[in-house]
């Protein structure tokens, strides 16, 4: 038989048994790299079968005691003498969610199973320790600097990893809760430490915590996914040509439980400030004490908390002084980060306007909040401020000028200088003096002239509106217009939301869909609390219904609500929100919730 003969008749042979071995499976065997590890440990779990074997392992039965982080499967073909030995081998990356002694079931392939086996774990690194008398290459601590917060206080939160080797790569969870507010502080800070006779580079982050109900709160474990080197004497050439010398391990840092408290009954303010200080700085413009009736006076206020973020200052309702009409521009709010807590601000812009001359004094302003460093209640006041309002330049030269004629004809001359005194507030004098009675009489025919064209443009503009409205909107069946606003999809499902918490009397539920509704029609700036909401409904009714809302919150839910007042006010809101939107002719009027 030639050279040729032969070779093709051996692959042919090769391929033969090849393919007869992948029918066929011998008994499996199942073997762990570790059988005692601990708790954030995980083990190598290798099944073999003999043949080729395409299906995979029925890994179900794990998941009671062990998360599966890995798996992957090979095949290797040895000829030796001419004999076939195919194999294919499962390895599945395991890490046990308990300690004890575990077991690892059977697992079914094909119609094959495989042996159980046994796991020792011990709880984190403790056994580890106390044998080899070493400390843990990775481990992770959480700590908080106080568990009895106030509702809406701050705590700090403080999560370190200890590492004693090169993290290959990982990824630590953050503190959350759903009824508790979560921010970082900065940049993660990197230093080096010693730890058990051992340096450890130590990687730390920092939160702040805002927990928005009384009560206990538990914030879970943080949880430390990583990979660091393996240090284990097992080697296989064959493993180690698919897996890198890496192990992942899974750490869990320690659960937090919160007592929170609620509002104290000594706070007695319509809002709930709680912070570790308070200061507060304000400007004047003009300077100057003295003004003129039309000389708004504008003062800024700044508001610097210490513990709480912008979000959490208070909206606060300020009442027209005496004397004065007060403009508030929308408040301006921010937050900083600083070295283990943050800094609030807000900037109020109040614009006084006199109504009447004469000496008035601008209010103090007052805001109360909860020292928690101190348990107490703390009051920061901005002085108030003497204001002598003068009349107009033009009101004083009409003042000065009114003739002091009596008898007949004094009616007359009265009449005169009111009218000269209104027409003073609308021109200048120098102008007014001007307007003679002849260059009056020379141009009234232009006037009326200019009047008539300007009504026929108004009227022309008018009905081409009109006819562009009837064009764009639709009629209903009855033959009257449709509106063309629809309400957003989530508004709808926010306001539904709303009136069934409000029937099932659950003021956690009202509270957050009320705010959500409320969100959907002011998009730009959606209010952040029920006083800021209740600020702009700007309806007595519901202002008394949604603080004690709020306060029910505060206080431990010890006090029973009935929500179907709230939502009977909120339904009524579209009325009176049109009769008071007739009545208003300065079009301040603010935005209706259901528009």
């Amino acid at each position: 038989m030639s050279n040729k003969h032969y070779c093709i008749f051996s692959i042919t042979l090769l391929f033969c048994l090849l393919l007869v071995s992948s029918q066929v499976v011998a008994a499996l065997t199942a073997q762990l790299d570790r059988e005692r590890i601990s708790e954030s440990e995980t083990v190598r779990l290798t099944i073999e079968a003999a043949g080729q074997v395409s299906a995979m392992p029925d890994t179900r039965a794990l998941e009671q005691d062990f998360e599966i982080a890995g798996s992957m499967s090979g095949s290797r073909v040895n000829i030796i003498n001419g004999k076939v030995d195919s194999r294919t081998t499962w390895t599945i990356s395991l890490i046990p969610r308990r300690s004890g002694n575990l077991t690892i079931p059977s697992l079914r392939i094909n119609d094959e199973y495989t042996p159980e086996l046994t796991l020792q774990v011990a709880e984190a690194y403790a056994e580890t320790e106390s044998e080899h008398d070493t400390a843990a290459p990775v481990f992770l601590e959480t700590e908080v600097d106080k568990t009895d917060p106030y509702v809406q206080g701050m705590v700090r939160y403080t999560q370190r990893v200890f590492l004693a080797v090169n993290l290959v790569q990982g990824s630590l969870s953050e503190p959350e809760h759903e009824n508790v507010l979560v921010r970082k502080l900065g940049e993660d800070r990197e230093y080096v430490t010693q730890r058990h006779g051992r340096n450890y580079t130590v990687i730390e982050r920092e939160f702040v915590l805002f927990p928005q109900t009384s009560g206990s709160l538990v914030i879970p474990a943080p949880v430390l996914n990583a990979q660091i080197p393996d240090e284990t004497n097992r080697r296989d050439p064959f493993f180690d040509r698919f897996f890198s010398n890496t192990r992942p391990v899974r750490l869990r840092g320690d659960i937090i439980t919160l007592n929170v408290k609620p509002r104290p009954d000594q706070s007695q303010s319509s809002y709930w400030l709680p912070a570790e200080a308070v200061e507060l700085h304000e400007t004047w413009q003009p300077e100057d004490s003295k003004i003129n009736i039309g000389e708004p006076v504008t003062r800024s206020i700044t508001i610097k908390a210490l513990g709480v973020t912008g979000e959490q200052l208070p909206e606060l309702k300020l009442a027209d002084p005496e004397g004065f009409k007060l403009y508030p521009d929308r408040a301006q709010s921010n937050t900083q980060s600083q070295s283990g807590t943050v800094q609030g601000e807000k900037t109020l812009r109040l614009a006084y306007m006199p109504t009447q001359p004469g000496k008035h004094i601008l209010p103090a302003f007052t805001l109360h909040w909860w020292d928690t460093v101190t348990d107490s209640e703390q009051v920061a006041t901005l002085p108030e401020r003497a204001v002598e309002v003068h009349p107009a330049a033009g009101q004083q030269q009409d003042a000065a000028t009114k003739s002091p004629d009596v008898g007949y004809g004094s009616d007359r001359s009265t009449q005169q200088s009111a009218a000269e005194q209104t027409g003073s507030q609308l021109f200048p004098a120098d102008r007014t003096s001007s307007l003679t009675g002849s260059s009056t009489a020379g141009d009234s025919g232009w006037f009326w002239v200019a009047l008539l064209f300007a009504t026929l443009w108004l009227i022309t503009l008018g009905l081409f509106w009109r006819m562009y409205r009837m064009q764009r909107m639709p009629l209903q069946p009855d033959g009257t217009e449709k509106l063309s606003f629809e309400e957003p999809e989530n508004a709808r499902q926010a306001r539904k939301r709303f009136f069934a918490a409000c029937q099932d009397n659950n003021p956690q539920q009202a509270r957050h869909f009320l705010l959500k509704w409320a969100a959907c029609h002011w998009s730009d700036s959606p209010p952040r609390g029920l006083d800021e909401l209740a600020l702009r409904l700007n309806d007595p009714a519901i202002d008394a219904t949604l603080t004690q809302l709020d306060r029910v919150l505060y206080q431990d839910n010890q006090e029973s609500w009935n929500g179907r007042e709230l939502a009977k006010l909120i339904t009524e809101l579209p009325k009176k929100t049109a009769r008071a939107s007739k009545d208003n002719r300065d079009g301040s009027a603010l935005p209706e919730l259901y528009s």
